[in-house]
């Protein structure tokens, strides 16, 4: 069954949160996120409670390895936790695509090997991000995630 997703329109917004630089699916991140979640109180001016940011980047495909940020969204940069960090989103157009917590590699690999290649979007080369909202439950495989990929309409130029 094709993987489905919605194309939304998401303003631009400012995350604080740590940071890791890890392979993907590796034990560093749900260990980035059991430091983090405990610490989530000490960040000031959370724009969204209860809600919380996977921020992926900087992805390498010689040595396999992405820029990994646990996070939640400010509306301040102000009095930044010790060892913590801040990184501003711009806005941008979003596939956003549905998984369960237990499939979220799974459907990773879909948006990258399927709908990809033959959607009428192309990738966007900023920062995706899985969104964990207030329902989220880390302890339950069926947790749904949402994944937001930055996209454009294809371009039809002759270059492509």
């Amino acid at each position: 069954m094709p993987i489905e997703s919605t194309i939304v329109q998401k303003p631009g917004f400012t995350v604080v949160g740590l940071h890791v630089t890890t392979s993907p699916l590796a034990s560093d991140i749900p260990a980035l996120w059991g430091t983090f979640g405990p610490r989530i109180d000490e960040v000031v001016s959370i724009a969204e409670p209860n809600v919380s940011y996977g921020l992926m980047e900087n992805f390498d495909t010689q040595k396999n390895t992405l820029d990994y940020m646990a996070a939640v969204s400010v509306t301040s940069t102000d009095n930044i936790p010790s060892g913590m960090i801040a990184r501003s989103l711009e806005p941008a157009t979003y596939a956003v695509f549905q998984a369960k917590l237990r499939t979220l590699g799974e459907v990773f690999g879909q948006i990258f090997n399927e709908w990809l290649p033959s959607a009428s979007f192309e990738r966007v080369q900023a920062p995706y991000f899985e969104r964990y909202d207030e329902s989220f439950d880390p302890s339950n495989a069926e947790s749904t995630v949402e994944i937001y990929m930055p996209v454009q309409p294809h371009s039809t130029s002759a270059d492509d």
